[in-house]
C-alpha cells in the first residue's frame, strides 16, 4: 500500500494550486480538513499519493 503524506494548507487557493502541482506529476491527491489532538480548531490540507504503488 502507498504511503500517504500530507501538506497543511489553510488557504483554499493555496490548497487548489498544490492540487494542480501534485497532480500533474503523476500523484493521487485529495483535499480534506480534520480536528487534530482533540481541539476545535479545523485543520485543512492536502493529501497525496503515488497512484500507482497501490
Amino acid at each position: 500500500m502507498a504511503e500517504h503524506y500530507k501538506i497543511d494548507c489553510d488557504k483554499v487557493e493555496d490548497r487548489k494550486a498544490l492540487v494542480v502541482v501534485l497532480t500533474m506529476n503523476g500523484y493521487t491527491v485529495r483535499m480534506g480538513k480534520e480536528k487534530r489532538n482533540g481541539k476545535s480548531a479545523v485543520i485543512y490540507f492536502v493529501e497525496y499519493w503515488r497512484g500507482d504503488d497501490e
